[in-house]
This record gives C-alpha cells, sequence and structure tokens, in this order.
C-alpha cells in the first residue's frame, strides 16, 4: 500500500483512462459522524449544501443542494455527545433533501443486532448481540432513558430475569462454537467468546456508572427497540433505510471496504441486487448470517491478516466492471482525508474522525468538519478543518505508477 503524501493533484497531464467513468451528479460524502450532531451541521455548512443561518432546528438548503446526492457513509451511533440529537437533524435532512443515501457502518449494525437479539434470545447464533455492543452503547440507553423513561412506571422485575433478557448463560458459551463453526475459525470463535465474557463485565460497569439499576437498563431497551425497531417508531426510517454500497461512475461507495468475495458477486450481481438482500436480511433478522459474510466485512474490514483477503483477483475483478475507486471512511485519520493505494486500486480514506469527544482525546481541534465532493465533471475535492487547505483529484492529472486501469 503507498501513500499519498503530496497533492492529490499533480501537474503533468496525460489522458485518462478511457474507460474511467464520473458520476451522473454531485455526490457529497460524510462519514463517521458518530453521535455528534454538530459535526454533521458544520460540515453541511462546509459542503455549501446549506446555508450559515442553518440550525439543528432549522435547514436552510443552498441553491442548487437538491440536485446533488448527499451519501451517509456509516457509523452514526456510538462515542459522541448524543445520539438522539444526531438521528433528529439526520431526520432534519432527509425531510428537506430527498436524495439521502444511508450506508451502514459496523457502529449501526452492531447497535441493531443488539436491540433485535433481545427477540431472538432462543437463536444461540445471535443472543450475544447485545453483549457484543460493547460499553459505548451504555450512553446510548442512558440517554434514552433520561429523554423518554424518566417518569414512566413499570413494574420492577428482579435483577437475574433482566439478565437472562439481554444476555447470554454459560450455556451459551458451550454451544455456540457448534453453531458457529462453519463460519468461524478456531481462533475467531476463542476470541469471540474472550471477547463476549469481557464485553459483557464492561457493559455493566458502563452503565453502572450511570448511577441506573437493572430495571432503567430494561426501559432505556424497550423504548430503543420502540423508537428505532418498530415500524411506526420516530427514528424507524434509519434501519429501514440501510444500504452496504453505493456505485456512481467508476467509484465504490461503502464504510470500511471490500474482499475478493464481494468484488467476484459485483461481476454478476448489481449493486441494487446485494442493496436489497442486505436489507431483507437486515429487516428478517438474519444479523448472524450478514456480520460473519462477506457482508458483515464490507462494513468491518481494515485490510489486516485477520479480515477477508482483498488481493489482485478482486481488484481486477474491479477493474472489469470500471470500478477503479473506492470511498470510504471506518479508519480515522489526524490530518484530513487520505487517498492510498491497495492492489491497484485507489482507496479514498475520508474518516477525519469527527466527533467531539475522540477528537478532544486525540488532540485535535474541536469542531470537527469535513467533507469529500465528488463532481459530475470528474473532480473530486476534499474539505476538512484539519487540512490546511483543500486537497484535489481528477483521473486526468493522475500519473501515480502504481495504479493500473485494465
Amino acid at each position: 500500500m503507498n501513500a499519498l503524501t503530496e497533492s492529490w493533484s499533480t501537474a503533468n497531464e496525460f489522458n485518462p483512462p478511457h474507460r474511467w467513468q464520473t458520476p451522473g451528479k454531485d455526490i457529497y460524502f460524510f462519514c463517521d459522524l458518530h453521535a455528534d450532531a454538530d459535526a454533521l451541521l458544520n460540515s453541511l455548512k462546509l459542503s455549501g449544501l446549506i446555508e450559515q443561518r442553518s440550525t439543528h432546528e432549522t435547514l436552510y438548503l443552498s441553491p442548487g443542494a437538491e440536485n446533488a446526492q448527499i451519501l451517509i457513509g456509516g457509523d452514526c451511533f456510538d462515542k459522541g455527545p448524543s445520539n438522539l440529537a444526531l438521528f433528529r437533524l439526520l431526520n432534519q435532512l432527509r425531510t428537506r433533501h430527498p436524495d439521502l443515501v444511508l450506508l451502514s457502518g459496523n457502529h449501526d449494525l452492531r447497535v441493531y443486532a443488539g436491540l433485535l437479539a433481545t427477540n431472538h434470545l432462543d437463536d444461540l447464533r445471535q443472543s450475544h448481540f447485545f453483549v457484543r455492543m460493547g460499553r459505548k452503547t451504555a450512553a446510548f440507553f442512558a440517554e434514552i432513558f433520561e429523554q423518554y423513561c424518566w417518569n414512566e412506571k413499570v413494574e420492577p422485575l428482579p435483577q437475574s430475569l433482566i439478565e437472562a433478557q439481554l444476555m447470554p448463560d454459560e450455556q451459551w458459551f458451550e454451544l455456540f462454537p457448534q453453531y458457529a463453526c462453519n463460519f468461524m475459525s478456531d481462533k475467531q470463535l476463542k476470541k469471540e467468546l474472550k471477547q463476549i465474557r469481557k464485553k459483557k463485565l464492561d457493559f455493566i460497569e458502563a452503565w453502572s456508572a450511570y448511577g441506573y439499576d437493572w430495571n432503567q437498563l430494561m426501559q432505556a431497551v424497550n423504548k430503543a427497540k420502540q423508537l428505532f425497531i418498530e415500524a411506526e417508531g420516530e427514528f424507524s426510517w434509519f434501519f429501514q433505510n440501510l444500504q452496504l454500497m453505493q456505485q456512481h461512475g467508476s467509484y465504490l461507495f461503502c464504510h470500511a471496504g471490500i474482499d475478493d468475495r464481494i468484488a467476484h458477486r459485483l461481476l454478476k450481481e448489481p449493486v441494487e441486487r446485494i442493496n436489497q438482500q442486505f436489507n431483507q436480511a437486515l429487516q428478517q433478522g438474519k444479523i448472524f448470517e450478514i456480520y460473519y459474510s462477506e457482508l458483515g466485512n464490507v462494513v468491518r474490514t481494515k485490510y489486516r491478516n485477520k479480515d477477508w483477503a482483498f488481493s489482485e483477483l478482486g481488484a481486477q475483478a474491479l477493474k472489469n466492471q470500471r470500478i477503479y475507486a473506492l470511498v470510504n471512511g471506518h479508519r480515522a485519520h489526524h490530518n484530513g482525508q487520505q487517498l492510498v493505494i491497495r492492489q491497484g486500486i485507489l482507496h479514498f480514506e475520508c474518516d477525519t474522525e469527527l466527533n467531539a469527544n475522540c477528537r478532544a482525546k486525540s488532540n485535535l481541534p474541536a469542531n470537527g468538519q469535513a467533507v469529500t465532493i465528488f463532481s459530475s465533471d470528474g473532480t473530486v475535492q476534499a474539505l476538512s478543518n484539519d487540512l490546511s487547505a483543500p486537497k484535489q483529484f481528477h483521473p486526468s492529472r493522475f500519473t501515480n505508477p502504481n495504479v493500473r486501469y485494465n
């Protein structure tokens, strides 16, 4: 993998690859918002899609903004100041801008799996997904309890009963390997079992730190399911509309990346068909089948040895479909968006760690904002408050010898 450390544009002109295709309309890519409504609002202002007078309560679209597509590249949950504030702002945006596309991130899929798992306690393959959400979601449930459940009166339940409704018991640790052995290696299984034990303790500790008890947790979980899972829930539109990937011209957009299996599936199936299968599996509650398959890898990979491989064969499969660039988030960069090359395929990495909490921990400037714009004229522009100047790319000026187009 080679990183481009200089500007994305080069001085030397050359003829672009004759098969390179530009998007049919301008695409504005925002990703890894992680529960930070301010980051989304500021990034929308930076993009020019909304007027500077816009607030969390009222968005004013700029002239011509309705002609573009807004693409949210996954990971709306966890880490940041307020999950609910971000979803309320996203809801306002989608009501004002009809061409808004939501891609799934690993945190989004994890929360959905965790909420749904409480309806599938008899399915040993996925009854652990509530615990798998981890300690970060304690803040999510605390926020829901404070805003929706504070004055609700419910009949208290014994802690042991609530724990049994949310978390796997010892029998699960004995039986899960039998159900998962066809999807996971022995090494992966051992790590998964170890992680679930740790995540269970971590979540209980994090929830207790808010000063709430088990009954209040159960209230918050039930309310979260009502808000996000039930058909008429206030935020049900989010999971109902999640997609896995989008293709525009020679650019493939997803949250994390792909592997050879997805690349070869794209030779036989259009992106729309894979998105349909992904969404159907979500709605049918087939989370295990998603999470531990090539579909789950799309939202989770970091191209590590333990991740499913993306080789020259996969890269060639993409090139055969005129896909020469991937656009993703997931891997945080502290110096703005980056352009890297894997197997001769460009990767626009757009996660600039926008949320305020993580920026504070990383000693980054406050008020993170970023957008990557893929214009119909072929220009790509990266804007971020972590960059001293915008970065630009155009295939007609790209001369890196490590990229082959056929």
